[in-house]
């Protein structure tokens, strides 16, 4: 029993930090359409939407667009989104870590 709840506590570490470290890898191609007081990042659903107030000039479209700096642009976490990444994140590596522990019992 034990065993378990310490998987179950890896697992529930590794669901957020791999979840919550996404919008530091993810980028948006920003067109002259793109509603960038709507900049939305995360893998693979956006779990971060923050405002930014670039005025990019009409030549510099299209252009790559990351995280912004959250001091100078409001950011909010789309909560849905992050809990249902977390409870998938954390369902997974928890059956990855129970097979690895059944494998290696089974090589032993």
């Amino acid at each position: 029993m034990l065993k378990r709840y310490r998987l179950l506590m890896i697992s529930i570490f590794i669901g957020v930090i791999g979840i919550s470290i996404t919008p530091f890898f993810d980028s948006v191609v920003v067109t002259p359409d793109y509603d960038l007081t709507k900049h939305r990042l995360g893998l693979p659903l956006p779990i971060i939407e923050q405002n930014t107030w670039l005025t990019p000039l009409d030549d510099a479209f299209p252009f790559e667009l990351g995280l912004v700096s959250p001091q100078e642009n409001p950011t909010k976490i789309l909560i849905g989104n992050y809990l249902l990444l977390v409870v998938a994140a954390v369902g997974t590596v928890y059956m990855i870590l129970v097979w690895m522990k059944g494998l290696s019992k089974r090589i032993r």
